[in-house]
């Protein structure tokens, strides 16, 4: 037996990547329960959240707590495992051997991205080392928190995706969409740079009468005002992986606009799904698509250029189509599971 180690994650009412990430790597860790890791689970939860089984904390009181009163609680809270994985830097820091996964950085880098509790980078820094999804949001960490141990461990993809069902034509249509459509999957906060998409899709709509734009994600007022009057488009809100899953089988092209990620399952999830995937070359997006995306600049005009090419040009979206499941082969959530388990190796060592 290795050890024990615990692992902590929160609550969304509307799961999207991290959740996603949580999800899925608990799920790999636990196929890999012969690795000599004794593995619990627990998650936190405010005082009125409705969610049952989970640890209980006045959440919205500690965000503003010093670092000194916080880590005592927590430690309370998790039990005495050898070893914590916080699965996001907002939980509760504890005393004693921890890591904590920090996808990027966003509150730091953007005003409509929420803040940090005062004790998060305090927490960060005493803990034994951070992993993240690739070396973009490693360099933010060492940058912004000022930490020195970080580990890069890749996200993976779920195979459903290339084994997903494609929507069929007439369930399209009976949403309105009856023709090829870009597909934009994720949220609408200001790094998303849906301003950007809303303003190169009236171009591509006048040049490409027959395309249409499908965008789903939490509700967003951005979202309705951006599009609201833009022709041919169709925001089916918050949807299902496995529908979107389905959508991306069925899409003319994946647009993956952001201006700042420290992933991008959305882009690794198009290829996968054998789409022509359409990506801002910003944040870790050139990292994870390598040449199995069109890379483009993070503007209305980069934005325009690109989906034009795939949507008027087969041959180069045929290309896009064979490399994309060949470079999303890479990534797999057992591997992600084995390199994590690798994590807690050298962090009790």
């Amino acid at each position: 037996m290795n050890g024990s180690v615990t692992l902590v994650s929160g609550h969304s009412a509307l799961p999207m990547g991290q959740q996603h990430y949580e999800s899925a790597l608990r799920q790999s860790l636990a196929r890999c329960a012969s690795a000599g890791w004794r593995i619990t689970v627990r998650r936190v939860v405010s005082l009125r959240s409705p969610v049952r089984g989970a640890i209980r904390l006045p959440t919205r009181a500690l965000s503003a707590a010093p670092y000194a009163a916080v880590a005592p609680l927590a430690q309370l809270a998790y039990g005495r495992a050898q070893l914590v994985h916080r699965f996001d830097l907002r939980l509760p820091p504890r005393l004693g051997r921890e890591v904590v996964t920090v996808h990027d950085l966003p509150p730091l880098r953007f005003d409509d991205e929420g803040s940090l509790p005062r004790w998060a980078l305090a927490g960060a820094r005493q803990a034994s080392g951070v992993i993240c999804p690739s070396e973009f949001a490693a360099h933010e960490v060492r940058a912004l928190l000022g930490v020195r141990r970080v580990w890069v461990v890749p996200n993976g993809v779920s195979p459903e995706i290339a084994l997903a069902m494609p929507i069929p034509g007439a369930e399209l249509a009976a949403k309105g969409i009856h023709g090829p459509f870009v597909l934009h999957a994720g949220g609408a906060t200001r790094r998303k740079n849906l301003d950007a998409l809303a303003r190169a899709w009236t171009s591509v709509a006048d040049r490409c009468p027959e395309a249409h734009l499908v965008l789903c994600g939490p509700p967003h007022p951005r979202r309705r005002q951006l599009f609201d009057k833009a022709e041919r488009v169709h925001d089916l809100g918050y949807l299902r992986p496995a529908t979107v899953a389905r959508l991306m089988r069925a899409a003319a092209a994946v647009v993956v606009p952001s201006m700042y990620e420290g992933f991008g399952l959305p882009a690794l999830e198009g290829m996968a799904a054998g789409a022509p995937v359409v990506a801002a070359e910003t944040g870790a997006l050139p990292e994870v698509c390598g040449d199995a995306a069109l890379l483009v600049p993070a503007t209305a005009d980069g934005i325009l250029d690109g989906l034009l090419e795939v949507l008027q040009d087969g041959r180069r979206a045929a290309r896009l189509r064979r490399l994309g499941p060949e470079r999303a082969a890479m990534f797999s959530w057992a591997r992600t599971a084995e390199e994590t388990l690798a994590v807690y190796d050298e962090a009790i060592a």
